[in-house]
């Protein structure tokens, strides 16, 4: 019994003995291996093709509602829904009769009267016939004339002919229909010149430019580019939101985008020179902005900053950082101010 009881207290006492052990040598590794690991990257300087990025929708530059200029009975609908028709191809005949037979009659009174001016005009010059009635003779002609073009215009409204090529909606009257003024008929577009309408922070108001091109995709279209050119900036910014009205012509001429897509878009806003960059990466999202950790004697240090435009995989440090600075760029998530860091440098 006293035996077993001597092994016991033997096996306490050199476990004791090892753990003190194992906590006095351990200490260095220990404190070692509370060292993150992270990689870093320096605060560099470079040029940077400057970009604003947004969303938009596709219109149509001319998009109108086709309506009569007067009343009457659809005679011919002289289109397919959904053709595409030239500029001034009729579309619409309605019933000409009465139009025209008023027409007839203004020709056959404008000769008569222009006969009559010349016969008196004749005589005039002859001494046969006093000037106040050649001036009457005259003022009839005019008068008929006018007339003439009066009922000319009556009976060609009574066409209704493409103000611009484009592509006809579906018809919304048959033949024998009785339209109105301002009734409307078809809708006509034209899809070969289209724009799209977006917005941008105001943050770029200052290296906004007509002209400037953009960039389109299209999720119809995923492995394709198009280009516009900015047309329009609005001289007023949205109070509400903080951002500034645009919208850009874009070629269609094969009529492959169509109105209503929406679109994402790229906007050159021209070069920066000797920008100063971080990768975007290293950006962590703190309270009213972005901080980044630099590294300062071993340790990391946080650090808020104030951020420029994005390129790519870089982003523009206006204020902050100082130029060769290092900036941790991957296990910023795991560090906390103050925490010692060791950078990986393979």
């Amino acid at each position: 019994m006293r035996r077993k009881l001597t092994i016991i207290i033997s096996a306490g006492i050199i476990a004791i003995f090892g753990i003190f052990i194992f906590r006095h040598y351990a200490k260095p590794t220990q404190a070692m291996d509370t060292a993150i690991w992270v990689k870093a990257e320096p605060v560099q300087q470079q040029d940077l093709a400057l970009e604003a990025t947004a969303i938009g929708t596709l219109v149509a530059a001319e998009n109108i509602e086709m309506t009569p200029e007067v009343n009457g009975h659809v005679e011919k609908i002289l289109f397919q829904d959904g053709s595409y028709v030239k500029q001034h191809a009729p579309l619409i005949q309605l019933d000409n009769q009465t139009a025209y037979a008023a027409l007839v009659s203004a020709k056959a009174s404008l000769a008569y009267a222009e006969a009559d001016y010349k016969r008196k005009r004749w005589l005039g010059k002859q001494g046969a016939i006093a000037r106040q009635a050649i001036e009457q003779a005259e003022a009839d002609w005019q008068e008929k004339k006018a007339l003439e073009l009066e009922r000319a215009i009556a009976y060609e409204k009574n066409q209704l002919t493409a103000p611009f090529a484009g592509m006809v909606g579906k018809r919304k009257i048959n033949v024998g229909d009785y339209v109105t003024v301002g009734q409307s008929v078809v809708t006509l577009t034209d899809i070969q010149h289209l724009r799209v309408e977006y917005s941008v922070s105001e943050k770029y108001v200052s290296q906004l430019k007509r002209g400037q091109t953009i960039t389109v995709t299209t999720s119809a279209y995923p492995d394709r580019k198009f280009l516009g050119t900015v047309a329009f900036i609005s001289p007023t910014i949205n109070a509400a939101e903080h951002t500034l009205s645009l919208y850009a012509d874009i070629p269609n001429e094969q009529g492959i985008l169509m109105p209503g897509m929406f679109i994402n878009l790229t906007q050159s806003l021209g070069l920066q020179h000797q920008a100063m960059v971080i990768p975007a990466r290293a950006l962590v999202p703190a309270v009213g902005g972005e901080q980044v950790y630099r590294i300062v004697d071993g340790k990391a240090q946080a650090v808020s900053v104030v951020i420029g435009n994005r390129v790519g995989d870089k982003v523009q440090i206006l204020r902050g950082l100082a130029l060769g600075d290092r900036v941790v760029t991957d296990g910023q998530l795991k560090l906390q101010d103050g925490v010692p860091v060791q950078v990986i440098t393979r």
